[in-house]
């Protein structure tokens, strides 16, 4: 298993394998995991190892800048084509692109994210027990995690 994080304390972004037993650290830093969450041989993991949330989903391991950016090419181009009066052309394009993402769908593996701090694990043995993404949760962190910056700006500004 290996898991993608952004370290809590200097931002920066690290990759690492984890293995029973070690710690998730910064590698930039000297920050180091500060949560009771164990690294399972088998099964599913209960909460994350970088922040402590308890709430996890699972989603596709694929770039979603990479699959907008076929949307918007696929799209262009068709209606480029359909500017020009070839009809045919245009819905083979956005047939292509169909065809392209449906392969990809079944392809493509499935990565768990944090909700909280949006850390990546890949290489679980098992995804079944996680729930897909729900947008009222991600909402729920969202606001929170805007309210905390708001608190923390009016703090700094009243030292």
């Amino acid at each position: 298993m290996n898991i993608t994080f952004a370290c809590p304390e200097c931002d920066h972004t690290s990759r690492i394998p984890l293995e029973p037993g070690t710690a998730v650290a910064c590698l930039q830093c000297d920050w180091k995991q500060h949560t009771s969450a164990q690294i399972p041989l088998e099964g599913t993991l209960d909460e994350c190892l970088v922040c402590g949330c308890k709430e996890l989903f699972i989603r596709k391991n694929f770039s979603q800048r990479i699959g907008v950016a076929v949307v918007v090419i696929a799209a262009t181009t068709s209606l480029i084509a359909w500017g020009y009066y070839m009809w045919y052309t245009a819905f083979g394009i956005l047939f292509a692109a169909a065809l392209l993402d449906l392969y990809l769908y079944f392809t493509v593996g499935n990565l768990l994210q944090c909700y909280r701090c949006n850390s990546e694990y890949r290489g679980l043995p098992q995804f079944d027990e996680y729930e897909a993404f729900s947008l009222e949760t991600h909402e729920r962190y969202r606001q929170q995690a805007i309210r905390l910056a708001e608190s923390q700006a009016v703090q700094s500004k009243g030292a």
